[in-house]
Order: C-alpha cells, then structure tokens, then sequence
C-alpha cells in the first residue's frame, strides 16, 4: 500500500512542477525583445508556405511582399516545423503580436521535446526522479529558459534532437519493427530539416546496424544477440522513408529532389555567407580565424559546472567498470555495445557532429548557439555517473539528490534574479571572463535601453541609434513609437556589445548614462550625446 502511495505522489509531483514549468512559460512569453534572426525566419516561412499553398493550386498569400522561393537566398532552409506559426499572421493585429505569438509556439515545441527527454531517461534508468532531473537540467539551463521562446531554430532543434533520442533508443528496443522505423525515420528528417545535422541520428543507426551484425558473426557464440534479423532491408527502408520524408518537408526539392538534397548538404557543409566578427576569449575575429576549440571552450565557460563534475563521475565510473573487467577477463568490447551502447551513443552524438565540424571547418558564430543539441546528450552522460552512484546505497541516493536539487535550485534563482537577460548566462568561472566573450548579440536589450530612454531621460519625442534592425518598435506601445523619431545625428546611442570586448567602451561624441549588468558585466549600454 506504502509502495503504491508513493508512486501516486511521485506521479503528482513530478506532474505539478511540469506544469508549472509550463504555466510559468506562458506567463513570461512576452519579456522578450525580437532577436536579429526572427524577421528572416518569418519571411522564409511566408515564402515556404506560399510556394506550398502554390503548388497546390491558385494564388496564394499574394498581399504578402515575400520573394518567390526560386529566387530567395535562403531557400535551402527548412521551416517546416514554424509554418503552423502562420496561424498568427492571421490572428495576430500587428507584428509585435505576430512575433509574440511565434515566440509561445516556439515554447510549446520546447516543451515537447523536453517531455520527450523525460520519458528518454525514465526507460534509460527506469527511474521517474532520474527523468525528472534531467528534464530540469536542460529546462532550467539559463540560456536555454530565454532562448525557448525566440530561437525557433537552434531550440526548436534541441526539442526535435531530444525527441529523436527517444524515437532511436525505441527503434533498437523495438528490434527494428516497422512502426518505430517509421517514427524514427520521419522524426529524423524533420530534425534534418530543421538543422541538417539531425542527419547523425540515422548515420548512427546505419552504424548500429553494421555493428549489430558483426557482433552477431564474432560474438553469436558469446551469447550475444543480434537486435534486427534483416539489417539490410531495414537500413535500405530507413533511408528511403528519411529521404521521403525529408523531400516532402523541404519544399526547394519538389522538383528535382536528387539534385535538391545534394545542394542542401552542399550548401550547409561549408557555410560562407556570414562575414561579421565575433568576440571570443578577448580578441575580435572573423569566420576564418574561428579556432577548433571554439565549441568547446564556450561550453566551458557558460555551462554550470556541476554538470561536468557529474561528467567527471561517469567517465570514473567508466573507467572502474572497465578495468575491473578486464580483470576479470569479461569481454568489456562486449558489454560496451550491449550493456553500456547508450554510453558510447551520447559521446557519439557529441563528437561525431564536433568533428564534422573541425574537418569541414564549418563556420560557427553567436556562442555556440549551434551546438546547443550537444546539451541533452551531455546531460545523459552526466546521468549514467549519477546512476551509477545511486545504486550503490541509500546514501548516495540522498547525496545525489541533493546535488541535482541544489544545483537546478540555484540556476531557477539565477533566473529569477536576471530575468528576462538569461541568455548572456556564464557559469561561476566564466562570468569572469564575460566581457571577453559576445554577451547580447541578437539585440535582445535593445527594447528595454529604449523603454529606459523614454521613462528616465527623455521629454516627449527622441531619437536614438541602435544596433540590429528596427523590429524592437514592434514590442513597444503606439504611444511609445510615437514619441521615436528619425534625426541625422541621433540624441542617444545604444550598445549591445555584439563584437565588442570589455566594459569600458566609448562612443565618441556621447556618454554613458546607463548599463544593464548581469554578474558585473554590462550587456547593454545606453549612451547621451554630449553637450
């Protein structure tokens, strides 16, 4: 009866916080400004669904100014999953509410890979806790909680890679059957086209499949067992349904779908069309000068640290197990694809892309913003040394317990604390280093310096200089558009210190008035023309 009741309370728990998760996500929705990215992403997919409704039959969405998609630069872009954010072109009164129903869509997406996530680790580790932890981890992420709601590209791809992890680790424990190759392989062309890369999950798989089978030829009389009895036909129909699947959601293939893919893969192998600068450990650089360790190092500096402590554990525990067998003259090569595959799977899923990155020497900018899927698998790994402990007594269940509560604790009140800029978040170490790193390089403050020009520092009408495009007017009142005017010679400047180092800079003709910190370092600067 004990036992029943506890999992009846763990059950409520666990669904009280999620949805108070959610309810706190659609209560803070609107705290955020239009990153730089946002009205391209809109016009592409005005231009995807445009062509779509064409192909159709009739003229479609023609009171839109958009380009056609044969001559659109960035037709090579999939939107598949923002075309339902359409809805708000039609409901939405303006463009601010356009952009702010976008930004709810694109929590809801988040949200959905983070359930994904949750049931992921509550088959990996059959523990509700351990799912619930992990969840949390990468929900309560800081930089994660700002960019869920406007960075429908890079978190939308976290949401579909989570969802993706779940739908392989499924595949295999389903030993291949038909309707989880079909999920998988569907769920893998969507994360595809979303961010190419999603293509690892299948080359992964094909991997498994080759691996399976020599394992079954070397060591069948072991005892091993193979997990899919006709592995050809299954990597051939997964393929085709990817492929499938993928020309249906990216409507440039239509077509020619042969040559469309083959100029989206050749065309995000070695991305050149982005030519600004970015600040990285203290020097302004250019796409070229991006060094191999760049990924890395922003990893180091703005994810919590207790999160590679865990790592610490698991690469120990890894290691223990390794040798202890060995000793015992157990095949560990065995036990590794078998036992522990989804141990070497999370590394894969990091190291495979990171090194198709250094290789192809792919231009990466904004953070490490496009490498933000290496966050769950990381996590995973994290959770494998946190499961090794827990199982070896109550007390290190407790000790582990306190760990994740404490540390996911500290992150909500950071939050709390710093919202709505979670998005320059550095970690206990890093946030020394900040000001050598780009702090708010989407432009995201700009609303709130303006909002702080209107109310502190200006009488009626003024005009101000800043960075990025225009779309902040949409996020402020009729009223206080109004009072924004054009002049050659602005009376404020703003600074979002994108490209720019240090805490000290000048603007030459103007002072500084006003700084937004975060953790003693400015990520916003508004400045006065001088007298």
């Amino acid at each position: 009866m004990w036992k029943k009741r506890k999992e009846n309370l763990i059950n409520v728990i666990i669904v009280m916080l999620l949805l108070a998760y959610f309810a706190v996500g659609v209560l803070v929705y609107r705290d955020y400004g239009i990153s730089s990215d946002e009205p391209t992403e809109r016009v592409s997919t005005l231009v995807n669904v445009k062509y779509a409704l064409n192909v159709m039959g009739g003229d479609h969405m023609s009171e839109y100014d958009v380009p056609d998609l044969e001559t659109y630069s960035d037709r090579n872009y999939g939107t598949f999953l923002q075309m339902p954010s359409v809805i708000f072109e039609v409901t939405g009164k303006n463009l601010g509410d356009i952009f702010y129903g976008r930004h709810l869509y694109t929590f809801f997406l988040c949200m959905a890979g983070y359930l994904a996530f949750y049931f992921l680790l509550k088959l990996l580790f059959r523990s509700k806790l351990m799912g619930l932890a992990g969840v949390f981890m990468v929900a309560l992420y800081p930089r994660f909680f700002a960019e869920q709601f406007y960075n429908i590209k890079d978190m939308v791809f976290v949401s579909v890679f989570m969802v993706c992890m779940l739908t392989t680790v499924m595949l295999i424990k389903s030993r291949f059957s038909w309707g989880w190759m079909v999920t998988f392989a569907v769920s893998v062309a969507i994360a595809a086209n979303v961010r190419i890369v999603g293509i690892v999950f299948l080359l992964l798989v094909l991997g498994y499949l080759f691996a399976d089978v020599m394992m079954g030829k070397i060591a069948g009389k072991d005892g091993y067992v193979v997990r899919c009895r006709r592995p050809f036909l299954c990597g051939i129909v997964l393929l085709l349904i990817w492929f499938a699947a993928f020309v249906l959601m990216l409507p440039v293939t239509w077509k020619d779908p042969l040559r469309g893919v083959w100029n989206v893969f050749s065309q995000f192998s070695k991305f050149d069309k982005w030519d600004s600068t970015i600040v990285f450990m203290g020097k302004v650089i250019g796409k070229d000068e991006i060094p191999w360790f760049y990924v890395p190092v922003w990893m180091l500096v703005s994810v919590p640290v207790w999160y590679f402590l865990l790592c610490l554990v698991s690469v120990a525990a890894g290691i223990g197990i390794g040798i202890r067998k060995i000793r015992n003259k157990e095949k560990f090569f065995l036990l590794l694809v078998t036992r522990y595959k989804y141990v070497l799977w999370c590394v894969l899923l990091m190291a495979v892309p990171w090194l198709g990155i250094v290789v192809m020497h792919s231009t990466i900018y904004n953070g490490w913003r496009h490498c933000y899927f290496f966050l769950p698998p990381l996590i995973l790994f994290a959770l494998f040394g946190v499961d090794y402990l827990r199982k070896k007594g109550p007390k290190w269940r407790v000790a582990c317990f306190l760990v994740i509560l404490m540390g996911v604790m500290s992150q909500a009140i950071w939050i709390c604390r710093y919202h709505p800029y979670e998005m320059v978040y550095f970690n206990g170490i890093g946030k020394h280093f900040a000001a050598g790193f780009d702090r708010d390089y989407w432009h995201l403050t700009t609303v709130d310096a303006v909002r702080y020009i209107a109310e502190n520092e200006a009488d009626g009408q003024f005009s101000v200089k800043t960075p990025g495009n225009d779309y902040y007017k949409y996020m402020l009142s009729p009223e206080e558009q109004s009072r924004i005017i054009e002049e050659e010679e602005p009376q404020f400047y703003i600074e979002t210190y994108r490209g720019k180092t240090g805490n000290d800079l000048r603007i030459e003709g103007y002072d500084e008035i006003y700084s937004m910190m975060v953790d003693g370092f400015k990520i916003a600067s508004v400045y006065r023309k001088a007298d």
